[in-house]
């Protein structure tokens, strides 16, 4: 709040505060992808691995622990695997900059920065999406039925 609006009175606005989203709970990465279920009614919820739910609006009840675990697990498995990619390539880009920030060698940092982004998002990253659709296409679908 500036020296102008304190003295006109005016109260600072609250900050608005993103609302996370069901998949983003904490450890949610960690412990897999969440299975999306949608009920025979038309209703959908997405449910971490070995949860139960109950439709609210048919009362049907749905358990993903019938799901085999080593297949969830090779999902899970894959998902960690290509998060794991843009993470060590952005990591391997810092140490590098800050080699050559610590070598006194300033142009290499300006280069390397737009070259590495360029050579991302045109190059490797439609690559390693194209690669991910493909591999998660060979993993198999379950047909849950309700309780």
């Amino acid at each position: 709040m500036g020296r102008r609006e304190r003295r006109r009175g005016r109260t600072p606005k609250e900050p608005k505060r993103r609302v996370p989203r069901e998949w983003e709970r904490p450890g949610a990465i960690v412990k897999g992808p969440p299975i999306t279920v949608t009920c025979e009614c038309g209703a959908k919820r997405e449910l971490a691995y070995g949860e139960r739910w109950e439709c609210e609006s048919c009362w049907r009840s749905w358990d993903t622990g019938r799901i085999p675990a080593e297949q969830y697990q090779e999902i899970r498995r894959l998902s960690l695997r290509y998060r794991a990619v843009p993470i060590a390539l952005g990591v391997l880009i810092a140490l590098l900059a800050i080699f050559f920030t610590l070598t006194g060698n300033i142009f290499g940092v300006f280069f390397l920065l737009p070259m590495a982004l360029i050579s991302w998002f045109v190059f490797l990253r439609p690559l390693h999406r194209k690669r991910y659709r493909a591999a998660i296409k060979t993993l198999p679908r379950w047909e849950l039925r309700a309780d």
